[in-house]
């Protein structure tokens, strides 16, 4: 008797679109490739937007735009992000004689419809509170306000000037927080392109000069952060918020087609809305300096970062090591034995899709859908600390996990060679290596879903070891396990003292502090940026951001 077995995958098709490791062209050739890419895209307000950029009037789909309007007059969960498009559109093309006139009253009739804030009459299903949805209401209604000073709002039966006024206090008080302190959904890809379309909006269109030149100050920021934790255009840093299928891989993370676009390294992917509102610019000069950064590639950078928008007692301190041939990136002592609710702790780079972390799932899903899932997140928060190129993650699980397992993402696909070796998980890219333990032990999932991407390690109390190692430091491969095989290693319940592979010896448990030599090093209470590039206090007035001759100074002080 035949069983037909059906089995639904996720496939992602990148359009002949090769990822560049390298800077490439000049931006303004950059800008044309993403809005031709962009365009290409179905069903999406950005692709008609993009069409319009380009002067591809007789493309425009006009139902695709009816559609958009309709699910923002039914405020749908993610429906400001589409509204900041739509008037973002109004601003750019509405005045051009192409501009299809069957659009602009449904359009003037959303946009005074809408529900700008949580304290306004109304019950829906859109989130006010995440970090990036905040700064999008208040660009919308900013921007709304000015189309329409003297119209009523009929939501809350007040005119454009009054919601001017009180979009611009909001966005004030959220630009100042987050430049003064930074982001509590620390390096969120996804968040940051969030972040990004309101920004580019309020710097091209927002009337009030204080408004629009720290939105451009904050732009500056934002691509600094991701450029100081990009790998070859991967940003491979620890997350806030962040998705699924960005941690998996590079080639789809929300910011890729950014990077790509503002210096060069990325891949253009089905993330558009940031790309395009960034290529629709006119008047924000990108640094040079920032660009630099990004491609900057010296023996090592160690970088030391703290986050708190809300109280410098709290927030994330995290770190990133970086060096030609890999990154790699970890929050430390964050929260741990905490519910995680989608933050990535910690990652090793090599390549857009040779990347490494380890998780404690929830469930079996890796949807989006859950937040936190099979990859995305953690059920329970590690403790983690990291010394440049090792990495300690100690996991004590309640009794009564039922998933009773931590596990490591390790797509051997995408590694020129691995090996499991003596209870070490081996992986090499290019001229970088990579060596992973778990004190329970290792298997590789060899069957289902994660065939060949999965090393999973059963067990409540779990500590995992990460070590980096280079070519030129380290001989081939062969001599990098053997060197790794050769230190001395002793775990004892939920603690672990080991040696580096430079000569220094390690000591971690999930109480107590981070010692390195027989000192102690710290894992909190950094500066806001510590780095090669800019040293900074928290909260900051102002940042000096350096590379070679070249220094720009941020500004956050009112």
């Amino acid at each position: 008797k035949n069983i037909r077995i059906r089995r639904k995958l996720d496939l992602w098709g990148l359009d002949n679109n090769d990822y560049s490791d390298k800077p490439y062209d000049t931006f303004q050739e950059r800008r044309v490739e993403a809005l031709l890419r962009a365009a290409r895209c179905e069903d999406n307000l950005y692709a008609e937007i993009a069409k319009m950029a380009l002067g591809w009037w007789d493309r425009v789909d006009n139902d695709v735009i009816f559609e958009t309007i309709e699910s923002i007059n039914e405020q749908q969960a993610r429906s400001v992000v589409d509204l900041a498009g739509l008037l973002g559109m109004m601003y750019r093309f509405s005045d051009e004689p192409e501009f299809p006139d069957v659009l602009r009253q449904p359009i003037e009739d959303s946009i005074l419809g809408f529900r700008y804030w949580e304290d306004e009459p109304g019950s829906d299903v859109m989130c006010y509170t995440r970090e990036s949805l905040s700064i999008l209401f208040h660009t919308c209604e900013i921007l709304a306000a000015q189309l329409y000073p003297d119209s009523v709002f009929v939501n809350v039966e007040e005119t454009g000037e009054w919601h001017r006024r009180k979009g611009e206090r909001l966005a004030l008080d959220w630009l100042y927080a987050r430049g003064r302190r930074g982001f509590e959904e620390w390096d969120s890809d996804c968040s940051f392109e969030e972040d990004l379309v309101a920004l580019s909006h309020l710097e091209e269109f927002a009337q009030d000069e204080e408004i629009r030149e720290l939105a451009a100050i904050m732009m500056d920021k934002i691509f600094f952060q991701i450029a100081v934790n990009s790998y070859k255009g991967t940003f491979g840093s620890t997350h806030g918020y962040t998705l699924t299928p960005s941690v998996k891989s590079g080639l789809l993370a929300v910011t890729s087609g950014i990077s790509r676009l503002m210096w060069g390294m990325g891949i253009f992917n089905q993330h558009i809305r940031g790309t395009v509102s960034l290529a629709c610019m006119e008047n924000y000069g990108f640094p040079r300096l920032i660009q630099a950064i990004a491609t900057d590639l010296p023996e090592e950078i160690w970088d030391r970062e703290h986050h708190a928008p809300h109280n410098p007692n709290k927030g994330v301190n995290k770190v990133t090591y970086k060096t030609p041939d890999y990154m790699l990136c970890s929050a430390q002592d964050y929260r741990p034995g905490e519910r995680g609710e989608g933050q990535h702790i910690w990652q090793a780079t090599m390549g857009p899709s040779a990347v490494v972390f380890v998780t404690h799932p929830p469930c079996m899903s890796e949807k989006n859908a859950h937040r936190t899932n099979f990859w995305c997140g953690n059920r329970v928060l590690p403790r983690v600390a990291q010394w440049k190129d090792v990495l300690i993650a100690i996991h004590d699980l309640p009794d009564d996990d039922w998933m009773g397992f931590t596990h490591a993402y390790f797509p051997i696909h995408a590694f020129d060679q691995h090996v499991l070796r003596e209870g070490w998980a081996f992986a090499q890219k290019g001229e970088g290596y990579l060596a992973l333990t778990a004190s329970q032990g290792l298997d590789l999932t060899t069957t289902g879903n994660h065939a060949y991407q999965e090393l999973r390690s059963y067990g409540e109390q779990n500590i995992w070891i990460c070590h980096m190692g280079r070519a030129a430091l380290d001989g081939d491969f062969h001599a990098f396990q053997d060197k790794v095989l050769a230190l001395d290693i002793k775990f004892e319940h939920l603690s672990v003292r080991c040696d580096t592979l430079r000569g220094e010896t390690l000591a971690f448990g999930w109480q107590g502090p981070f010692v390195r030599d027989g000192k102690e090093q710290p894992i909190s209470g950094f500066k806001h940026y510590e780095n090669p590039y800019c040293v900074a206090d928290l909260p900051t007035k102002a940042m000096d951001v350096r590379f070679g001759e070249w220094i720009m100074r941020l500004h956050f002080d009112k």
